[in-house]
């Protein structure tokens, strides 16, 4: 019988190990009315983004899959964020999709980098 749950019990634990790109996080960023200037694989426009509006800028080189940004809009959305099992070279290895916009609003954000 002990055998049988130890079987059991590992037969669970590689399964759940399997599965581990269905885990998501969850969270909420801010997105500056505009794009910020930087350099990736090549120079681009990047969105700059913060948790918190106590948090300085941030540059966002990927996507948020979902999201039909509009410069001049300053937006707070929930995002889910999935890990990519071997992304191309290059590439973030974090996949961020759109969940909700909380707030959209037309306005100027401040602090930018320059």
């Amino acid at each position: 019988m002990k055998k049988i749950v130890l079987l059991l019990w590992i037969s669970i634990c590689l399964i759940s190990c399997e599965n581990n790109d269905l885990i998501t996080a969850e969270k909420i960023l801010i997105i500056a009315s505009k794009k910020g200037d930087c350099v990736g694989v090549g120079p681009q426009k990047c969105l700059l983004v913060k948790e918190s509006i106590t948090q300085n800028w941030e540059y966002f080189y990927d996507n948020i899959s979902g999201l039909n940004y509009e410069e001049g809009f300053e937006y707070e959305i929930i995002v889910s964020e999935k890990e990519i099992e071997n992304p191309p070279q290059d590439a973030s290895s974090i996949e961020t999709t759109l969940i909700k916009i909380i707030s959209k609003i037309e306005k100027t954000s401040e602090n930018l980098p320059d």
